[in-house]
């Protein structure tokens, strides 16, 4: 064995090690060769928390953060000024626009395809959908590069979320996300012992593992092991004071903050997300619907815009109050834009060519929009930008390692912003990079 190892080149002997390392643990992780250069540059490791709010449905471009009034294909959205010269955000969204020095937004998005599915997991995985394997979201992804982050508390919730999130993908159920369909009823069911006191309750459990024993005594597999940690980690939190963390009503000025986020579900999705990263979680999704506007937008857009609007110029305002802005990333993403054409119907249809997302906080030096789209808002101008690069944005300002190797149990390689292979080396290289010129 060991000269088999001493004849394996340098690629060959990390991927030996981390095919050895998957077959008694599962999942591994192998640093790259020491000539890779890891991306460290000013701005990055800023963010111990992530807010990533989803726009569901493909999210207009043209009447949020890159309006075209007066064009042909501006319909009827109106701009308003931001305080820079020669940017203008949609009307709808008027707190941001005051607030636009806290934001940076990126106007030459990209998508590779204009389906809903497909193109969600891109933006949340930076990898193509597969049939054969699943690839993590970025909360998994910073919890498996930098550990835990609570005692008690999971390292990433999504609010909101659908049944076709990625989650952990194949990192396994340990290091899911957690999910909160309604950011007003918490984790629901997560009292399933009110009613019955701590002994019976571990009489219970006792019963159950006695039954279970012989099952995990004979499948000793890593599958097993992953959901057995995920139940423990699981009733370790239903018997915790920090169950109460999802409780929205508990929070401080609960009536009053209502009305000033929005009583919606993305204004309450926010009050939640800042509650949950207030007491230590560190990445936390809110996805908020009713985007898809093939029809009547501009009947639709003034509540869909306006509401997410408010919540997020409510969400700076409050992480600067507690000191936490500068420490949390604010996130914005959709699949992809809207037609700038506009259809029979008064709506725009799917429109992948460009489309625009919004960051804040974290690192980000506000006050600033990278890339353009042409006049008309049909295509990307300059500086286009995929899924791949915005994670890669998200990973650098968390302190990701970009050049990290992990190995999914079936031994192939990712990083967490898409990998390719040097063609002249072969060596496993990061495919996207990190906007460098958002951070300060």
């Amino acid at each position: 064995m060991k000269d088999q190892l001493k004849q394996l080149d340098q690629l060959g002997r990390r991927e030996f090690m981390a095919r050895t390392a998957k077959t008694a643990l599962g999942v591994s992780i192998v640093p790259m060769a020491d000539g890779l250069q890891a991306v460290k540059a000013a701005g990055g490791g800023k963010a111990e928390h992530v807010i990533f709010f989803y726009m569901a449905g493909g999210m207009t471009h043209m009447d949020t953060f890159d309006p075209k009034p007066g064009t042909e294909t501006g319909g009827n959205t109106k701009g308003i000024p931001t305080g820079v010269a020669g940017v203008e955000l949609a009307e709808f969204m008027p707190e941001l626009a005051k607030r636009f020095k806290d934001i940076a937004v990126v106007r030459s998005m990209t998508q590779k395809t204009g389906d809903h599915r497909g193109g969600a997991y891109w933006m949340r995985t930076s990898y193509q959908p597969r049939a054969t394997i699943v690839h993590p979201s970025m909360g998994p992804w910073a919890q498996t590069l930098l550990g835990k982050k609570h005692e008690t508390l999971p390292d990433s919730v999504v609010i909101g979320g659908g049944g076709n999130h990625p989650g952990a993908g194949f990192f396994g159920p340990a290091l899911a996300p957690l999910p909160i369909g309604d950011p007003d009823k918490g984790v629901q069911n997560s009292r399933p012992y009110d009613g019955v006191d701590d002994k019976l309750f571990d009489k219970r459990l006792e019963l159950m593992n006695t039954f279970d024993e012989g099952f995990q005594r004979k499948f000793k597999t890593n599958e097993v092991e992953a959901y057995t940690q995920f139940y423990d980690e699981t009733l370790k939190l239903m018997k915790s004071e920090d169950l109460d963390t999802f409780d929205l009503s508990k929070e401080d000025g609960y009536q009053e903050k209502v009305q000033k986020y929005g009583n919606t579900r993305v204004g309450k999705g926010a009050m939640l997300a800042k509650r949950l990263v207030s007491s230590g979680i560190r990445f936390v999704e809110v996805v908020s619907g009713g985007w898809d506007m093939h029809n009547d937008l501009w009947n639709a857009i003034p509540n869909t815009g306006g509401s997410l609007d408010k919540a997020l110029a409510s969400l700076i305002d409050d992480l600067k109050a507690e000191g936490l802005f500068e420490k949390t990333l604010i996130v914005l993403g959709t699949e992809f834009g809207r037609t700038p054409k506009i259809n029979a119907n008064g709506g725009r249809d799917h429109h992948p060519r460009v489309f625009s997302t919004m960051f804040a906080g974290g690192g980000i030096s506000g006050g600033q929009v990278y890339g353009e789209s042409d006049k008309l808002g049909m295509a990307v101008k300059e500086n286009p930008v995929e899924a791949g690069q915005f994670n890669a944005t998200i990973a650098h300002a968390m302190g990701l390692d970009l050049n990290k190797v992990v190995y999914a149990p079936s031994g192939r390689p990712f990083l967490v912003a898409g990998h390719t292979r040097d063609p002249k080396t072969d060596e496993i290289v990061t495919e996207h990079h990190p906007i460098m010129e958002l951070f300060s």
